[in-house]
């Protein structure tokens, strides 16, 4: 067991879409990357990762721990994955995508998301966590790990479906604030159990 205590919370909203084959994408902010070894660990999820050396890291682990990767960014590879990533959301796949990533500015929601949920008509399911104890990194976006033996609490928001006739705007700050309100969420458990 890697921790004394893990707390999921809202996990059944991403179980209902999945049993009615509804594709959707978890989000997440960048400094939550090491999420996906624990993310729904009996399912196959499709994590978008950074054509980049840091991204050959996380494509490593995440492939470790039995999740697909999507490779490419904004700026390297980016229309092949957006192609990818459409097919798989249209099939009734599980996406997970940092939306800050990867170069930032931490915790400003990139329009990918927005523009992914909007073109398929299938839902954004905000994802946060929260641990006792922690390892920061000195990175651009405060990355951290959660150390063994410690409490973890991962929470699932209630999944966002975004109207078509939403700017841009509207959605990433939408989104924004799921985020927001799921990291409350995961922190406040945390601190309390």
């Amino acid at each position: 067991m890697w921790f004394s205590k893990v707390s999921i919370i809202g996990e059944s909203h991403a179980d209902q879409l999945c049993a009615n084959s509804t594709g959707h994408t978890f989000v997440f902010w960048h400094n939550q990357q090491f999420i996906l070894p624990q993310l729904r660990q009996k399912r196959n999820i499709h994590a978008l990762v950074s054509d980049s050396r840091d991204g050959d890291y996380m494509d490593w682990l995440a492939k470790r721990f039995g999740k697909s990767t999507i490779r490419g960014s904004s700026s390297r590879k980016g229309a092949s994955a957006l192609k990818r990533m459409l097919r798989l959301l249209k099939s009734g796949a599980e996406l997970a995508i940092a939306v800050d990533g990867p170069r930032g500015p931490a915790f400003e929601v990139k329009p990918g998301a927005v523009q992914l949920a909007q073109s398929t008509g299938t839902p954004i399911i905000p994802l946060a966590y929260s641990a006792s104890k922690v390892k920061r990194f000195k990175s651009w976006d405060n990355s951290f790990l959660p150390f063994l033996f410690g409490r973890l609490t991962i929470v699932y928001g209630e999944p966002i479906f975004l109207e078509r006739s939403l700017s841009v705007d509207e959605g990433t700050a939408q989104i924004k604030a799921a985020l927001d309100a799921a990291n409350q969420q995961a922190e406040a458990h945390v601190n309390h159990q």
